[in-house]
């Protein structure tokens, strides 16, 4: 089964089922690029009848392949001299 654009899931587990065996259909590995946990995010809402379920984990999640793109590394870490 391949994952469809806008398909909903009931919770993360469910999710990271179907992320899986993408994962092993395609040979590829995927990691999160950018997300919004559901924790986080129900703290900035004063509402508690609008507050996310907490069945999920995050509220959005961005997955991309993990050989997507360029490197991104830690802007001033510099490794010390190896010599």
């Amino acid at each position: 089964m391949a994952l469809t654009i806008g398909e909903e899931f009931d919770d993360y587990a469910s999710f990271k089922l179907k992320i899986a065996e993408l994962e092993r259909n395609t040979n590829s590995v995927f990691v999160i690029d950018e997300c919004k946990t559901v924790q986080s995010s129900n703290k900035a809402i004063k509402d508690p009848q609008k507050h996310y379920r907490d069945e999920f984990k995050y509220r959005y999640v961005k997955l991309v392949c993990k050989h997507y793109g360029t490197l991104r590394t830690s802007k001033g870490k510099v490794r010390p001299n190896q010599a």
